[in-house]
């Protein structure tokens, strides 16, 4: 069913329920996205997770495995919705995935139809599995893959010139799965020198396009992209230009949707985000315009993280504090609940230092030491939150001689 032929109360239903993930708190988002992972073919409800994809990268949330799933890890980084996707791009249309697995799995040799089954009930955090399984599905998938498209191919929405490309794409990449799964599992360590050299330098015999491909999954996730790209770039002159290439579409990505994420999660996001522009930065590809685009890129990112860290401290610190200071009493839960927050914002600030944030975060956490302190002296004695309660909340936001000078202020009289 396509979306013009939906009937129009499907279509509405998909619509809320994106509009509910892209508003929904980290836990409650990675329930609807495994409720929807549990349908084998999802069609327009694939609208529900287009507008959340960079949200679920940044979280991490561990989906689902089946065979199209597993079959294309290896190109992660290069599937586009079928709107953005373009031909002769080195990428693959998110549309032709489960029709291409759909394909393949009755051609299956007996012992990778085994695997294939075997994946019941693993996600993609089941890294050693995907391996395990993967070695012996990728290349029965690349055996397997028949040299014209089959009629089910129409299922796809796409022609014959589609499959003999997304094909050719696949072919070499699946032959080399094992290398390819090997660096992408050591990603958030580098991943070493000699599992990049060994996943790049498996498909780079095949061409420009599969290089692209792997590359693009390879800088999506390694801690040391600049690394990555430097190990790919020495493999060819040829190899260079697809590295400048994918290392410009790297520099235009946006950084993580850091005020869309849980305060902890944020902090991670942009800690990982700092490590790998650090990274890029010390990457000799880059220079003049590139070295421009990553400090332009660095900035937005600092930015994007101090927003979220004022956002935090106004729904999570100061809007608590004045509701228990109104109240008659706090307890201890309810005073631990503003420490927490105040800790996890501690966090997101050491992290948005490490991607440069300077003045604008000194005001921004000294604006917040103040109006707590004006809270404090502003509440009556029999409030809910004691002067040592909001003490304790800027002594961890800002350090003891900040928490000293507060309730110095705060008990004046």
């Amino acid at each position: 069913m396509s979306l013009r032929t939906a009937p129009p109360g499907t279509l509405q239903q998909f619509r809320r329920l994106a509009q509910a993930a892209s508003e929904a708190e980290d836990a409650a988002l990675a329930k609807i996205v495994a409720m929807l992972d549990h349908l084998d073919h999802r069609g327009e409800a694939d609208l529900v997770l287009e507008r959340v994809r960079p949200r679920l990268r940044a979280l991490g949330v561990p989906r689902r495995l089946n065979l199209a799933r597993l079959l294309f890890l290896p190109m992660d980084g290069a599937i586009r919705s079928p709107m953005e996707w373009r031909r002769g791009e080195a990428a693959l249309p998110r549309s032709a995935l489960p029709v291409l697995a759909d394909i393949l799995l009755p051609l299956l040799p007996p012992q990778a139809a085994r695997a294939a089954q075997a994946l019941e009930g693993l996600t993609t955090a089941d890294t050693g599995a995907i391996g395990e399984l993967g070695a012996l599905l990728w290349p029965a998938a690349a055996a397997a893959l028949p040299p014209r498209p089959p009629p089910e191919w129409g299922e796809s929405g796409l022609g014959p010139a589609d499959y003999q490309a997304i094909a050719g794409l696949c072919l070499p990449i699946w032959q080399a799965g094992a290398a390819i799964w090997a660096a992408l599992a050591a990603a958030p360590q580098g991943p070493k020198e000699a599992l990049s050299r060994a996943a790049l330098g498996a498909v780079a015999p095949a061409g420009p396009q599969p290089l692209a491909v792997v590359l693009a999954t390879l800088l999506a996730v390694a801690a040391a992209p600049g690394s990555v790209a430097h190990v790919a770039a020495l493999l060819s002159p040829q190899a260079r230009a697809v590295v400048v290439q994918a290392l410009d579409v790297l520099l235009a990505t946006p950084p993580p949707p850091f005020g869309k994420l849980g305060i902890e999660r944020a902090a991670e996001a942009a800690l990982l985000l700092a490590r790998r522009l650090d990274d890029l930065q010390a990457c000799s590809l880059l220079a003049g315009e590139r070295l421009k685009k990553l400090e332009s890129l660095r900035r937005e990112a600092e930015e994007a993280c101090r927003n979220r860290y004022l956002e935090g401290a106004e729904k999570q610190v100061v809007t608590p504090t004045q509701r228990l200071l109104a109240g008659d009493g706090a307890s201890d839960e309810e005073v631990a609940a503003v420490e927490a927050a105040a800790r996890a914002l501690r966090g997101l600030e050491a992290a948005s230092r490490k991607l440069g944030g300077g003045p604008l975060l000194d005001r921004g956490v000294k604006e917040l030491v103040g109006r707590l302190t004006l809270l404090g002296r502003g509440a009556t004695r029999s409030g809910g939150m004691t002067p040592v309660d909001i003490a304790r909340s800027i002594e961890i936001l800002s350090g003891p001689h900040a928490a000293l000078t507060a309730l110095s202020a705060i008990t004046r009289p």
